[in-house]
């Protein structure tokens, strides 16, 4: 991405009483005792309370070993973490092989805990399958019930389907329920499915809205099936990255059209390690997206912006333990916070580690194919300073490689200029199709640009980098009027500032619309979009417009 520019089964959640689970109510703020929930353990309550943050349920780790048991995991308080030793639990992928090699290589796995008012707390629908516990939130409680081996453990094959408290005509309330929710079968008739809620109480479904599993979760510690892998069927595609240092951002409340694919940046390779993987996965954020219709593909990065990364990085392809261990972490991670694709970011990498970068890459596809996964590679654009990507190899192994069409001009550039003007943009494009299939190719798009402050010898004093909606602030607030360079297809401005110059070249809807022209141009896959929290929230439309309804980038010309 050069992207640092800031200098299975299903989650167990029962929509019952038409109470939205916990992936659509109401987020309470860290650190608030008036917002704590009242927990109830099989219908009791139990004196600890839990916290329901951003779509994920926290419960205090004083639970462990009681009412959350399994002897496998531990808690690290000085770490802030639990540790789970993979080799050690009964966990199952979408095959043998893919669980023998996470069995073999993962070795102890880290779930980050979160610290409210001085107690920590462990994320429950990260641990759910682990402590054998499924769990619904309804008003200001977190209801568990721990798994059983009477009950078909089924889920949700559609969205939002109803389900009845009675099947007596006339009688009975009518409930709602998600895709992938997870339901407990304790009964049928010929059409339906009898289901239980966390209160005892039965509500019944149409069976052909549910399928039921054929493993008893009961007796294994994680299931991990295979999913219906992404085809876009030649629709153009959009991904955003989203910067994640080590709290995800709350998740995105709606469904923008023009957005398809989330990209959260949760699992780095430790520098100078063993083979171990940073894990910043939010699963609340996974199913908040799910639940809004976008699919998310997590970022694995080398650390790049980590000193050091770059020879560790040439150790650990150098190194088949390291290299395995880093592998199966990554994809039992994916697994774990149930995402849809794996996005490759190995940035700084040697010149002399092309070969290693496609051996690894090819490591992870094995696996990523085997689970149901999307793989995903970045890759800088062509140059000769950029051979530590050999395209062509990687195109190969992955279902989609984004070239990073942006940082034209860097913080560390001699001059300034433009982030990312069209002739560079097309000339890059048309030097990586020599290499890559256009239906592969994603195109970088900056959703950023930087304010150039220059002396009066053109010397550049600073240049951080500037969302769009600060710009637009910047423009409206000056009065500035926006010139437009038909050369570099952008709007400029300039203004005093004291003795020196401010310069900016603009993103915005009319210098993205030129870029995403190039995708219908030359029948590219889609786009890939540095970064979320940069964007302006109308920017989406355009995406819509030209990437999903075909809409000609005239209609994009006046954006002040």
């Amino acid at each position: 991405m050069r992207k640092r520019l800031i200098s299975g089964l299903i989650i167990l959640c029962l929509f019952f009483t038409g109470i939205h689970s916990g992936l659509l109510l109401f987020l309470p703020a860290f650190g608030s005792n008036n917002e704590s929930y009242a927990l109830y353990y099989n219908n009791l309550l139990i004196p600890q309370r839990g916290h329901y943050i951003n779509g994920t349920p926290y419960l205090p780790v004083s639970l462990i070993g009681t009412y959350a048991d399994n002897p496998g995991v531990s808690v690290d308080t000085a770490g802030k973490r639990l540790v789970i030793d993979l080799a050690n639990q009964n966990i199952m992928m979408a095959d043998d092989t893919t669980t023998n090699f996470i069995k073999t290589y993962a070795g102890n796995i880290y779930i980050p805990l979160r610290e409210i008012d001085q107690t920590l707390y462990f994320p429950l629908n990260t641990m759910e399958q682990f402590f054998k516990l499924s769990y619904i939130v309804s008003g200001d409680t977190i209801k568990m019930r721990s798994y059983s081996g009477t009950d078909k453990i089924a889920k949700i094959n559609k969205n939002k389907v109803q389900a009845v408290s009675s099947l007596i005509d006339g009688e009975g309330d009518i409930m709602f329920m998600n895709l992938n929710d997870t339901v407990f079968i304790t009964g049928q008739t010929d059409n339906y499915y009898r289901i239980s809620a966390e209160d005892g109480s039965t509500a019944y479904i149409m069976k052909d809205s549910v399928t039921i599993s054929d493993i008893d979760l009961s007796k294994i510690d994680f299931y991990a099936p295979k999913k219906t892998k992404f085809n876009r069927h030649g629709e153009k595609i959009n991904l955003v990255w989203e910067y994640v240092d080590h709290i995800s951002p709350s998740p995105q409340s709606d469904k923008h059209k023009g957005l398809d694919i989330l990209s959260p940046t949760w699992f780095d390779l430790i520098t100078n390690g063993d083979g171990s993987v940073e894990n910043n996965g939010d699963k609340g954020y996974t199913d908040t997206a799910h639940a809004n219709g976008y699919m998310v593909w997590a970022t694995i990065t080398n650390n790049m912006s980590t000193k050091g990364s770059t020879a560790f990085t040439t150790k650990t392809f150098n190194n088949s333990g390291l290299l395995n261990k880093s592998a199966a972490q990554y994809i039992f991670y994916s697994c774990l916070y149930d995402v849809d694709g794996i996005n490759i970011d190995y940035e700084d990498v040697s010149d002399g580690d092309a070969a290693g970068l496609v051996a690894f890459t090819a490591l992870m596809r094995s696996y990523t194919e085997r689970q149901g996964l999307v793989l995903s590679i970045d890759t800088l654009i062509p140059r000769p300073w950029t051979i530590e990507y050999d395209r062509a190899s990687l195109a190969r192994y992955v279902d989609y490689l984004a070239v990073m069409t942006y940082d034209e001009h860097y913080s560390g550039s001699p001059d300034a200029g433009s982030i990312a003007s069209l002739p560079w943009v097309e000339e890059a494009i048309e030097a990586t199709l020599k290499e890559v299939p256009p239906s592969k190719l994603l195109i970088g798009i900056p959703l950023y640009t930087r304010i150039w402050t220059v002396d009066d010898t053109g010397k550049i004093i600073s240049n951080p980098s500037a969302k769009m909606p600060d710009v637009r602030n910047i423009v409206e607030t000056n009065g500035l009027g926006p010139v437009w360079l038909d050369k570099g297809k952008q709007y400029y401005v300039e203004y005093a500032n004291g003795v020196n110059t401010n310069k900016i070249w603009i993103e915005d809807s009319r210098s993205i619309s030129n870029r995403l022209n190039l995708i219908s141009k030359y029948n590219l896959a889609g786009s890939a979009c540095w970064q979320l929290g940069q964007a302006e929230e109308d920017i989406w439309e355009v995406f819509d417009g030209m990437l999903k309804k075909g809409k000609p980038m005239s209609n994009y010309q006046n954006p002040y």
